[in-house]
This record gives structure tokens, sequence and C-alpha cells, in this order.
């Protein structure tokens, strides 16, 4: 059988992220600047600001993780563009549900006058992102080989394993942990 021809066998999410990354240090510092940009611009009250900012900042800080990974990213800057708009655009949604949900069930609104729940959602979807995007080329892929459904795979696996919950979004200690900033 020709090697070029047969399917390359897909190991588990777990397996991969677990692999050794010789770049790192380098691409967490590059997820921990844009995932403190894109929280930091969702608590300004404004709307959208977030959205667009959010959009921006993951949007470069793809195009910093396919540098370091020697991955073309040119070609495919309005692709990434638009699926961090519509990731951002839902993301806005989602944490005005949540906000909800906390206020339901007898917390308090962490929002005010800054928007604290939805930092804190754009900023771990952010991280997510580039964590996703890191592996995904840290393994030799590239942004033409990408799937949106190997990103909800991966963000499932994250919810499956624990690493995001309700606690995630109320407990700074443990936000402040899954945005790996100390």
């Amino acid at each position: 059988m020709n090697m070029m021809t047969e399917t390359l066998p897909v190991e588990p999410i777990q397996k991969a992220v677990n692999r050794k990354d010789v770049n790192e240090e380098k691409s967490k510092s590059i997820i921990k600047k844009y995932t403190l940009i894109s929280g930091g611009a969702a608590l300004m009250p404004y709307d959208f600001v977030d959205v667009i900012t959010s959009s921006i900042a993951q949007t470069m800080m793809i195009k910093e993780l396919c540098s370091l990974y020697n991955v073309e990213f040119s070609d495919k800057w309005l692709n990434i563009a638009s699926w961090s708009a519509a990731g951002s655009a839902i993301i806005k949604a989602v944490s005005g549900v949540v906000e909800s949900v906390l206020i339901s069930t007898g917390g308090k609104s962490m929002g005010g006058k800054f928007d604290i729940t939805g930092a804190a959602i754009a900023a771990i979807y952010t991280a997510t992102t580039g964590e996703f995007y890191k592996l995904h080329l840290r393994d030799g892929g590239t942004l033409e080989d990408i799937n949106i459904s190997d990103f909800i795979d991966y963000f499932f696996d994250e919810i499956k394993r624990g690493d995001l919950s309700l606690a995630t979004f109320t407990n700074p200690r443990t936000l402040v942990s899954h945005l790996n900033l100390v």
C-alpha cells in the first residue's frame, strides 16, 4: 500500500496534549498575552467592543503561533478573522446567559460598571482557542487542514476533563489557574 494514500491514525487528544513542545514557553507567552488583551477589552461596558477586540486579538495570536511553528498565515487570515468574529459573537451571547444563570441561582451579578463575567468568558475562549491552535500547529497541522469540528471536540474534551466548569467562571482562583496567569 502506498504510504501517501494511507489514512494517518488520529491519536487521542490527551496524548497530544501531553506531548513535549520545544516552543512551549514561547507559545504560552503568546497565548497569555492575547488572553489578557481579550479579557481586558471585554471589561469595557460598550457593546461589541469586546467582540471586535477579541476577534483581532485571536487573529493576531494565531498569526504569532503560525510564525512560531513556521506555518503560512497570509492566505488564511480572512478565514481566521471570520472564525474569531463568529466565535466571539457567540461567546458574547453565552456570557449573557451565564450571567443570568448566576443571578437566577442566587448569586450576585458579577457585572456592574464592568462586565466581569464577559471578560472571564472572553479570556477563557481566547485561551482555549490559542491552546487548540498551538496543539494543531505543533503537531504539523496547517491552516489548510484545520477543522472547526476538531475545535468543538477539543472544547468539549476540556469540559469532560474538568478543565472547564462553572467554577472556572465563578471562582477567581480557578479562573486564574485555568488561564495560566500565575
